[in-house]
């Protein structure tokens, strides 16, 4: 009977975390979709015209079809704008961006490469930052729970605890330009929303290191609000 009631709890308490989720993702998707309502309907402003104006001058351009550069750099800083609160309740910007830029023989391979440039670059800015977390924390405070055995895990499966967060990028702004050797140079800037990301290295860290991961969270939220 105990352990019929044990399993029941834990099947409760299960659901009771999906839900939670899900209506996380629900509300999420609301904002999500507002958001992109908004952009829909921005105008370009002045400094993204003047921002589009260079970038042509120096070759830059726009499948046809696709949103102009000026439209993109607007929906770049609208992205920017939009503010959200940390685990504290402190304001901070709502999403990450960054630009990965590539030349390849064609325009599909080189927003993919461009893609992937971003986002491995902001990969590898993310592990540095939580690393010097780690040293710091493990430095200043004598009965931290991180050691140099944590920061040896963390270095081990960082891939897996950061890059498979990255999986969920949104395309932001995306030019390419001709060279002479007739190669596409390509840059694309990535977004990504602080609070869903957060989550997902949360995540990872807790599955990557187990019971080591479990009392790193603060440290996510503190580099992800402060270094980004």
């Amino acid at each position: 009977m105990k352990k019929m009631i044990s399993l029941m709890v834990v099947a409760f308490m299960a659901t009771t975390t999906f839900a939670q989720s899900a209506a996380e993702l629900a509300k999420q998707q609301k904002e999500l979709n507002e958001i992109h309502m908004k952009m829909l309907k921005a105008k370009p402003t002045k400094d993204a015209k003047k921002q589009a104006k260079e970038l042509k001058k120096e070759g830059w351009t726009v499948p046809a079809g696709e949103k102009s550069i000026e439209q993109q750099i607007t929906q770049s800083q609208l992205y920017g704008e939009e503010l959200t609160t940390d685990e504290n309740g402190a304001i901070t910007k709502r999403y990450l961006q960054h630009t990965g830029q590539t030349t390849s023989g064609t325009y599909n391979a080189g927003v993919a490469a461009a893609r992937a440039a971003a986002q491995t670059e902001l990969a590898a800015m993310l592990k540095t930052e939580i690393v010097a977390a780690f040293q710091q924390k493990m430095d200043n405070e004598q009965t931290s729970a991180i050691t140099a055995t944590t920061i040896d895990k963390f270095n081990e499966r960082a891939r897996a605890v950061v890059d498979q967060a990255l999986t969920n990028s949104i395309p932001v702004l995306t030019v390419y330009r001709v060279l002479p050797n007739n190669n596409y140079q390509v840059q694309v800037r990535i977004a990504y929303d602080k609070k869903e990301l957060a989550a997902r290295i949360k995540r990872n860290l807790q599955k990557e290191l187990e019971q080591e991961g479990d009392g790193l969270n603060g440290i996510v939220d503190e580099v992800l609000g402060s270094k980004f």
